[in-house]
């Protein structure tokens, strides 16, 4: 027969000893913490944050991407096309960005 025990919020675990099994532990079942709601004025705010770290990245990634391959293909290849791989990397992080907020 099982007995059912209320127990504090506190209590994690109950050691009891029993006459013939010995050491016995029991483990109280955690509840999952509940998620905090955030405020609704910064929202908005927020999704902004975001849209602009994640086009941030990629617009460095391309970048680094086009320095490298520039740099592979010809000698001081990433320094003469500087300007247009910075263009087009500005180009995706923009495209992201839109992506993102929209």
């Amino acid at each position: 027969m099982t007995k059912k025990v209320k127990l504090a919020k506190s209590v994690e675990k109950i050691s009891y000893l029993h006459p013939t099994d010995g050491m016995i532990t029991l483990a109280k079942n955690k509840r999952k913490p509940k998620r905090k709601k955030g405020s609704k004025e910064l929202a908005g705010a927020s999704k902004m944050v975001r849209a602009m770290n994640a086009a941030q990245l990629a617009g460095a990634e391309a970048l680094a991407d086009r320095s490298a391959r520039d740099d592979k293909d010809e000698k001081d290849g990433a320094l003469k096309n500087m300007s247009s791989n910075s263009q087009r990397a500005m180009l995706k992080a923009a495209k992201v960005f839109r992506s993102k907020m929209g």
